[in-house]
């Protein structure tokens, strides 16, 4: 259904630029400039070694899982009850943490994701100040992206949400 809407609004506009002849569209390819930029690359830097941190770190407590399953493996037959269940509680212990470490870095709401965030943030900001900056200097109406498919910038003039806003109004 939104495909469908973007496509008739784009349609809409071709038809509008046909018979308004002074209209002016360009596009960009959000991806391909965010691949090629050179902030791009360090943030990308910055936060692979931060990954790479935390999954040592990772790869550490999983390692220290598989030493303690296997000493009470091998050890089992020779173990205390008591011994033997405060080395599972031990391991199992430790099996949370793990979780909840792989959770609390590469989860939905981890540090890694926010780091991410944190560190596209300012350069998405950038691109968006670098296309409106062209779209006024070059006095484009719309500039719309390949990659995603919408308006990346319009002029104000076109913006319809207020007069569909008070029409829906006028109904109730």
């Amino acid at each position: 259904m939104r495909k469908l809407f973007c496509t008739g609004a784009l349609a809409a506009l071709v038809i509008a630029s046909a018979v308004n002849a002074e209209m002016k569209f360009g596009y960009i390819n959000s991806e391909a400039i965010f691949a090629e930029y050179e902030g791009t690359k360090e943030a990308q830097n910055k936060f692979n070694k931060e990954v790479a941190v935390w999954e040592q770190e990772a790869s550490k407590k999983q390692q220290e899982i598989k030493n303690l399953k296997e000493q009470i493996d091998k050890q089992s037959l020779l173990l205390s009850a008591e011994r033997k269940k405060a080395l599972e509680d031990s391991l199992n212990q430790k099996m949370v943490d793990y979780q909840k470490f792989l959770n609390d870095k590469f989860g939905k709401d981890g540090t890694a994701l926010k780091k991410n965030e944190e560190l596209t943030k300012p350069i998405i900001e950038k691109i968006n100040r670098i296309i409106e900056k062209i779209a006024k200097e070059e006095n484009y109406d719309y500039i719309f992206d390949a990659r995603a498919g919408g308006i990346v910038y319009a002029k104000k003039v076109y913006d319809l949400n207020q007069r569909v806003l008070e029409a829906l109004n006028k109904e109730n």
